[in-house]
């Protein structure tokens, strides 16, 4: 908790800071205003860019069910986590108001203690035993659309939707009480969950223009966060997670105030030109190094021992691109920004050698390899001369991080040589602080960045008799310079179209341009080309192939350059894509199935595009993608009988894509049909297995997964 009101603190102390900036701005801008023909410039009182703190309570309910058989004693069933708590955070979005209709796009991020623990228990002669299940939410975290309505021009009522994450730590915990004594285990997994989250909400201007109040319900679904199976003797049924949150919140919007009877104004005006105000997209190159100090017994890896293995320094290059937008108030520059890194950041364990017997040794290490690193981030800062910008950010963050475990036994018989390496997605926040300059002209920007990640706690923590595990933080350094170029020229800082109006309708070239929402749906089909179980005496399973329809929204703003149109869009899907594998066979013994399903699939993505007729748009897209599958195995044996386990499994990788829009007649209507492609790399892990002893080396090839998508959208755009 502590750690959050720190958070809250900063985030204030920042909002006090832009404040004062922006007021003191006027005085500070370099650019100068043309002759202004009519009125001051203007724009509506909910347009503009925003910060600001949160804080409230949430609850949440974990519907699963777990019922064991033990020996001798009744079932033990344990079911239903309900937890509980407070939480603080912070929020940066932008608003675009067409007469009395708002609308907006909002990153937020939650520090939470919201926490909860249900026990069941057993006992039967001497021996009892109680076994427990825990939630404790760390972290939530969303990107959503917003719309609304101001009945009067200080309210604002809006709902909202979009993209939900949470870092929750998962505890399991077990005592056993008999005659001669008590024992235990305790372990505890950091695991990140995805979904969607929906509310309402209301926002009042707190005497002025800048700053806003408001007051916010929050319902997030994160679907099935626990297996589902059915492995004798243990059932068990995962249900669903549900997070509920109310909470109040504080922000400061950048831009100028003007009377309430001029919020809708009766012609265009000019505002003076922001050389900074734009959409951008460019790239990046740089260097990362990182620490994960984590301690695990060399028992956890493929074999056995007591050795305790400790990391880790990383290193490494990383590359990428990113996208975004800028807007100017005066010498302050506000922006939001996503990006997108390949990396080769890695580092290895210290080595761990035990002798399980005469003539015998065991040596087990652990490599990890950052392969990739994204966020969504706020950026604020400001211009001290008119050709430089100095900021800071802060965002959500992402990395797709390899784990390669290896074991080489040496017995009098041969050598055996064990490889296993998974691929994990973990999440946190990113801050960090950098320069951009203007090279030559406004359009081409050169920038020098600095950020550091922090994905917390990306390993299990575990004591029980045998041996302990830590897992350490992970954090991550980046320095790394990069060039983007910056659509334009310019039009006004803090401009935004105007639904009631008596000014001319928008010129022609301009008609792409502004805030929607829409829907589509299609057909998806999903290639997973992983083989497992692949060796002399096991057959393979060869990963399915799925297909099924796809439906779901999407919510983007355009920006429009003479012919040239850019975008930021987010979208979810809920798809019936699935697929059943064939089946791999353990001799006559037994058969495996294996069956997905992609329950939904989202995107964050920039667009590009050109307009070869006023009303026909064709653009190319791209950017970070998620899905959440289901995965389903079911083994048929003569020994053990029938056995089955279902995980929810949530992967993250990029989309790309192209696509045509057309506008629906002489109306704010417009279709689109789109092609996409998903690329989530590893999703099943690799084991490699070589031994010296003809006949027993084994591969299990992880392979790659990839979706492609075709569909069909319709959306309405906000403007004249």
């Amino acid at each position: 908790m502590r750690r959050m009101f720190a958070f809250a603190a900063m985030t204030a102390i920042v909002i006090v800071f832009t404040h004062i900036a922006s007021s003191t701005a006027g005085l500070a801008a370099d650019v100068p205003a043309p002759p202004l023909k009519a009125a001051p410039p203007l724009s509506p009182p909910w347009a503009g860019f925003y910060v600001g703190v949160t804080a409230g309570y949430g609850w949440s309910h974990d519907s699963f069910s777990r019922t064991s058989i033990l020996p001798g004693l009744p079932p033990l069933t344990v079911s239903d986590v309900d937890s509980k708590g407070g939480l603080v955070g912070g929020y940066a979005g932008y608003n675009w108001q067409y007469g009395r209709v708002v609308t907006g796009l909002e990153i937020d991020f939650t520090a939470t203690d919201i926490s909860g623990t249900s026990t069941g228990s057993t006992a039967g002669g001497t021996t009892s035993i109680v076994q427990s299940f825990g939630d404790r939410l760390k972290y939530l975290g969303s990107a959503r659309a917003r719309l609304g309505w101001t009945p009067v021009d200080s309210l604002l009522v809006y709902g909202t939707a979009g993209l939900a994450w949470e870092r929750v730590d998962q505890t399991t915990g077990f005592v056993q009480s008999v005659q001669a004594g008590t024992s235990g285990s305790w372990q505890q997994t950091a695991a990140d969950k995805f979904g969607w989250v929906g509310g309402i909400g209301a926002e009042v201007m707190l005497g002025n223009q800048n700053w806003i109040g408001r007051l916010e319900y929050l319902h997030y679904g994160m679907g099935n966060v626990a297996q589902t199976l059915s492995i004798p003797p243990i059932s068990q049924t995962s249900g669903s997670q549900n997070i509920d949150v109310i909470r109040a919140g504080l922000a400061y919007k950048f831009g100028g105030t003007q009377p309430w009877t001029n919020a809708y104004a009766s012609a265009a005006v000019t505002a003076p030109s922001a050389l900074w105000t734009g959409f951008y997209i460019g790239g990046h190159g740089g260097y990362g190094w990182g620490q994960n100090p984590y301690a695990v017994p060399f028992s956890s890896l493929i074999g056995g021992g007591i050795g305790i293995l400790t990391g880790e320094s990383m290193s490494g290059w990383l590359a990428g691109a990113q996208i975004g937008y800028n807007w100017q108030y005066g010498s302050v520059v506000t922006g939001v920004e996503f990006d997108l890194s390949a990396a080769d950041i890695d580092g290895t364990s210290s080595t761990a050698t035990v002798s399980p017997g005469p003539g015998s040794t065991a040596t087990g290490t652990l490599e990890h390899h950052v392969k990739y690193l994204g966020t969504i981030r706020g950026r604020l800062g400001w211009t001290p001369l008119n050709t430089v910008l100095l900021y800071g950010t802060a965002g959500l963050a992402w990395e797709r991080l390899q784990e390669k475990s290896t074991e080489v036994d040496v017995v009098p018989a041969g050598t055996t040589v064990g490889e296993f390496i998974s691929l994990d997605n973990h999440f946190g926040w990113v801050a960090g602080a950098g320069v951009e300059v203007m090279l030559g002209s406004p359009n081409w920007i050169g920038r020098l960045e600095y950020l550091h990640y922090d994905f917390g706690r990306v390993g299990d923590q575990a004591v029980n008799t045998a041996a302990s595990q830590s897992a350490g933080r992970q954090t991550i350094d980046t320095v790394r310079a990069g060039v983007s170029y910056k659509f334009g020229p310019q039009g006004p800082a803090t401009t935004s179209a105007q639904l009631y109006t008596k000014a001319p309708p928008a010129p022609s070239l301009q008609q792409w341009a502004g805030f929607y929402i829409g829907a589509h749906g299609g057909y998806g089909w999903k290639k997973n080309s992983f083989d497992g179980f692949a060796s002399l005496i096991i057959a393979p399973i060869d990963g399915p192939d799925s297909r099924g329809f796809v439906a779901g929204g999407q919510a983007g703003y355009n920006w429009q350059y003479r012919q040239v149109v850019a975008g930021i869009e987010i979208d979810g899907s809920a798809t019936g894509i699935k697929g059943t594998s064939g089946p791999g066979f353990i001799g006559t013994i037994a058969s495996d199935v294996w069956s997905d399903e992609v329950k939904y699939l989202g995107t964050i993505r920039g667009r590009l595009g050109w307009t070869p007729l006023n009303n026909v748009l064709l653009y190319g897209t791209g950017g970070l993608a998620w899905e959440r599958a289901h995965r389903t195995e079911i083994v048929t044996s003569t020994v053990t009988g029938g056995e089955l386990v279902t995980t929810s499994r949530d992967h993250f990788g990029w989309a790309a894509g192209a696509g045509a829009e057309f506008m629906l007649g002489n109306s704010n209507w417009i279709g689109r049909i789109e092609y996409l492609h998903y690329d989530f790399g590893q999703v099943e892990p690799t084991f490699t297995f070589t031994s010296s002893t003809p006949g027993e080396s084994s591969t299990e090839n992880g392979g790659r997964q990839t979706i492609n998508v075709v569909r069909a959208g319709v959306s309405y755009k906000f403007a004249p």
